[in-house]
């Protein structure tokens, strides 16, 4: 069944700029907010309540991120509460470390050590056991749901490509089918949504966005709208009016995709990282006679792995990696970001001539003139001058190495330099580099996250971008976004010598071993001069200006689409 906005949609055809409600990211008026919270209430409380049943802290987390300013903050609470939080956000090596402060004997012991394998994904081993413990049967209960749910594979019919007759238009209609969107969520792969479909777009087509059943409601924005524009361009949402259980998401997310699909008649679906959507644009397209596209933008199996455990053998990396290659193999197309992910999509039998290469690229602000010199941009933003400033924007996980850097530039400091830091951005890692960086003296500064259209300023004060990554399966194939932006800001890279790192770095950019601090600290050093940093910077600008920006990657997309089909101007 349609939901009244998808009804609406399907009636009026698909939205204008014109027609556009008030633009996303701006604020509502309180009076906009209620009826909309009102309307989407159900929809909000079955989603706890579903997770209360299957576990009532990840229940509580997903009320937390619903209704944010209605909800307290997490209990305190015991060890055993602390490990279900733990466990509830998915953090694996906080679940691990309040694992081993339960003694050998106590009760809830096997409960809990269930509960953790499988956070680690490995299933097998939880079903193998019958506990007695709530917590215990709560792990058997999500292990028998999760290898039910990884092991059902895409249906056969998914595989076959429409047989569709070549369509040449001026203004083609692409659907773009992802997880979720600026500003809710901001990420690579959010600002990259967003920049693929404002590049599309400016070239003449019409790209239109559609996010998974349920956001941004689920996320906290309660009041939102069935259609939002960000800079133009116009997201959907699939806003049912109750969540379903997660063994019925895939359902769901395609029958509401269908009913949208019904309404602004695309010509083309392109999914997006992660294969959740991918299965439901194949679903859809093949059904409706559409070519479907499947943009990997990272591999959500080794993303998954490298955030619970690190080990490859577990069942769950295994089940994902299947149903991912399945999407890889199944889609008329695919895109991705960078040689060494094309040869991964290659190596699990996607024929090359279907795997494009469509890398990251910058808007062309990115590449104006620098108003302020580093000092002034420091100065504008309250920062101390110093022999040099090295940092990054990004998520701060664990595998972006960032420890690595704070000991590179404690090493600097020791040697008299004053080398400073400056993280922004947040993540799990956040406060233990907050610690590192008092334990070894190193200024350092994080402001946080900064909006999509106030990073210019963060990037002009570094002297030095760092990208330095840990040496991980997922590292070593996905390349990034960040360093290619501070590039277009003449800001040379350094980083580790790894092959996605290398992609998306100058030639001559100073690479190093991954996890090599004396080896950081000294490409560090070689560019203390300033004189030597304007000139790899302003290198680094030109191999940005030539190779990554948005006309250049949108040769790509065309390459691409005509897979299905599809002759665009």
């Amino acid at each position: 069944m349609a939901t009244r906005g998808q009804d609406r949609r399907a009636r009026e055809g698909a939205p204008t700029d014109a027609d556009s409600p008030r633009p996303i990211g701006s604020s509502p008026r309180l009076w906009e907010r209620v009826l909309p919270t009102v309307q989407h209430t159900p929809l909000i409380v079955t989603g706890a309540v579903r997770r209360f049943r299957e576990d009532p802290a990840r229940g509580r987390a997903a009320l937390e991120r619903a209704l944010p300013r209605l909800t307290p903050g997490a209990p305190g609470g015991d060890v055993l509460a602390a490990l279900d939080r733990a466990i509830a956000a998915d953090r694996y090596d906080e679940a691990v470390t309040l694992l081993e402060r339960l003694a050998p004997g106590d009760p809830a012991r096997l409960g809990a050590e269930l509960a953790v394998a499988g956070l680690a994904g490995r299933l097998n081993d939880v079903l193998a056991h019958e506990p007695s413990d709530r917590r215990g049967r709560r792990a058997l209960r999500r292990a028998a749901a999760d290898r039910q749910r990884l092991s059902a594979p895409l249906p056969t019919w998914c595989a076959v490509s429409p047989r569709t007759r070549p369509t040449t238009a001026e203004a083609p209609r692409i659907l773009h089918v992802v997880t979720n969107s600026l500003p809710r969520v901001q990420a690579g792969s959010t600002i990259r949504t967003q920049r693929v479909a404002r590049a599309q777009r400016d070239a003449g087509w019409d790209a239109q966005v559609v996010t998974r059943p349920g956001f941004p409601v689920t996320r906290g924005e309660a009041w939102a709208a069935d259609v939002q524009y960000v800079d133009g361009i116009p997201y959907h949402r699939l806003l049912p009016r109750t969540m379903p259980s997660e063994a019925r998401v895939p359902e769901v997310y395609a029958r509401e995709l269908a009913a949208l699909v019904d309404g602004i008649r695309p010509d083309l679906l392109h999914g997006a990282s992660d294969p959740v959507n991918a299965r439901a644009a194949l679903e859809v397209g093949r059904r409706a006679g559409l070519p479907v596209a499947y943009e990997a933008r990272s591999f959500f199996e080794d993303t998954w792995l490298s955030r619970h455990g690190g080990d490859p053998t577990a069942d769950t990396y295994r089940l994902l990696r299947d149903r991912h290659t399945e999407i890889l193999r199944a889609a008329d197309v695919v895109t991705t970001l960078g040689v060494a992910m094309r040869d991964e999509i290659v190596r699990r039998g996607v024929p090359a001539d279907r795997v494009i290469i469509a890398p990251n690229a910058v808007p062309a602000a990115f590449l104006e003139p620098r108003a302020d010199t580093a000092e002034q941009a420091r100065s504008r933003l309250g920062l101390e001058n110093a022999d040099l400033w090295v940092g990054s924007l990004a998520t701060l996980n664990a595998d972006e190495g960032f420890d690595t850097l704070l000991e590179a530039l404690a090493l600097l400091r020791a040697e008299g330099v004053d080398a400073r830091a400056l993280l922004v951005g947040s993540g799990p890692t956040s406060a233990d580099l907050a610690r590192q960086a008092e334990q070894r003296a190193v200024p350092l500064t994080m402001p946080g996250r900064v909006p999509v259209d106030a990073v210019l300023p963060w990037y002009d004060a570094l002297d030095v971008f760092a990208f330095p990554r840990h040496d991980t399966a997922l590292n070593r194939l996905v390349t990034g976004l960040k360093p290619v932006e501070a590039q277009a800001r003449e800001i040379p890279v350094v980083g580790s010598d790894l092959p996605a790192v290398r992609e998306v770095s100058a030639p001559g950019a100073a690479l190093v071993a991954s996890g090599d601090a004396a080896a950081l600290a000294e490409a560090l050093s070689g560019l203390l001069d300033p004189r030597e940093r304007g000139e790899r910077g302003r290198a680094a600008r030109q191999w940005v200006k030539e190779t990554r920006t948005w006309p250049r990657v949108m040769e790509a997309y065309r390459a691409a689409y005509s897979f299905g089909g599809i002759s665009a101007a």
